[in-house]
């Protein structure tokens, strides 16, 4: 089986079909509001085992905004050494668009730059921690203008 030859969800994925999907929940700093708890959904179709495109869409909530960010990501799986392939470290970039309703709404262009770790549990469900540095230009109203949004969030791809 797939598993006693050290084939990872990534690896099927990329090999016996296209699509991998994900969810996670984190934490966004910086926004027009201050803090907020993210999710985010993504999704991810491989050309190649270790080279994926895809879309990403970041929520964005705190008491009195709500923030969504999507974009189209690309991203770079690479090996770590000594974990029968299990493990990655994945590298993305991406382009997309930002919206925030904080005292007044905008809308601004969204660059997250990232790194992570995707590891596989099984061969259809792996554990990801993500870390987004989400470049913009959002202002919202009086003293609420950013533009860098770092952003953390744990999930699952499957």
């Amino acid at each position: 089986a797939a598993e006693q030859t050290g084939e990872t969800a990534q690896n099927i994925a990329s090999e016996s079909r296209t699509w991998s999907g994900g969810a996670a929940v984190g934490f966004l700093s910086n926004t027009p509001d201050g803090t907020a708890v993210a999710l985010n959904l993504h999704a991810d179709r491989f050309l190649q085992r270790n080279v994926s495109l895809g879309p990403l869409l970041q929520l964005g909530f705190t008491e009195d905004m709500n923030q969504v960010g999507f974009s189209g990501q690309g991203k770079y799986w690479i090996d770590i050494s000594q974990t029968d392939n299990r493990a990655k470290l994945v590298l993305q970039a991406g382009v997309g668009f930002v919206h925030a309703d904080h005292a007044r709404n905008d809308t601004s262009f969204l660059i997250p730059l990232g790194m992570g770790v995707d590891y596989s549990m099984t061969q259809a469900i792996g554990l990801t921690g993500t870390f987004l540095l989400n470049f913009t230009d959002l202002d919202t109203g009086a003293r609420s203008h950013t533009d860098v949004l770092p952003g953390l969030a744990f999930g699952v791809r499957f």
